[in-house]
């Protein structure tokens, strides 16, 4: 004679699931158990992401005859939408200061160098995403974002009187993701502030050497 078997049937699932969980429907339990895996995701924070230092001291630095160099800003960053250079991680007006405090030395004379920061932003703009069930299966550039950087350097004499000036000036765009999160978004706008003053720093260069010859310590360097 066989041994009796015992098959998955809905009696025998019955008499082996405790009787407090009885009172349940399947379909509740599933919920809970979803319930349960969310709250513990959404428990879970991502690590902050973090950036390196935007230094430039590692580049010959500008040397100018200038007694002292003062560095302004016409730029005030509006602290709201459009704009969004005030979320980057390093703003795209303390990049620039950076830049010039780390590049332009003053090797003594009597002018005076002032640098001037004209624009240091960026700005967001909304890009059409696709809609309805395709959307869903879609992931779309949502939003791109538009830098702008310009600075002028002016030599003035003792008695403010300007004497000569180079100018720069870049422009960069970036694309975001609509999936992208807060730490994606910031890592958008670090690349966006670092590139831009990448292509100030090549950009005025050039100028400087082909605007203030006479102003500047070993200018074919």
């Amino acid at each position: 004679m066989q041994p009796d078997r015992q098959y998955c049937t809905p009696s025998a699932i019955k008499s082996v699931v405790p009787m407090s969980f009885r009172r349940f429907s399947l379909g509740s339990i599933l919920a809970l158990l979803l319930t349960a895996v969310v709250a513990a995701g959404c428990s879970l924070t991502a690590p902050e992401p973090e950036f390196p230092e935007l230094t430039y001291r590692h580049l010959a630095p500008l040397e100018l005859a200038a007694g002292r160099i003062e560095i302004t800003t016409r730029y005030i960053p509006p602290m709201k939408e459009p704009n969004v250079d005030h979320r980057s991680p390093v703003t795209l007006h303390a990049a620039l200061r950076r830049w010039a405090g780390d590049r332009l030395r003053a090797a003594g004379g009597r002018p005076i160098a002032h640098l001037v920061i004209l624009d240091a932003s960026i700005r967001e703009v909304p890009l059409k995403v696709t809609g309805g069930v395709a959307g869903f299966f879609t992931t779309d550039q949502s939003a791109r974002y538009d830098g702008r950087a310009a600075v002028r350097l002016e030599i003035r004499d003792p008695g403010g009187r300007q004497i000569a000036f180079a100018t720069a000036r870049a422009t960069r765009s970036l694309h975001v993701a609509e999936d992208s999160s807060i730490a994606d978004r910031e890592r958008v706008l670090f690349a966006l502030t670092e590139d831009l003053v990448s292509d100030i720093n090549a950009r005025f260069e050039a100028e400087a050497r082909r605007h203030l010859g006479a102003h500047l310590i070993n200018p074919q360097r």
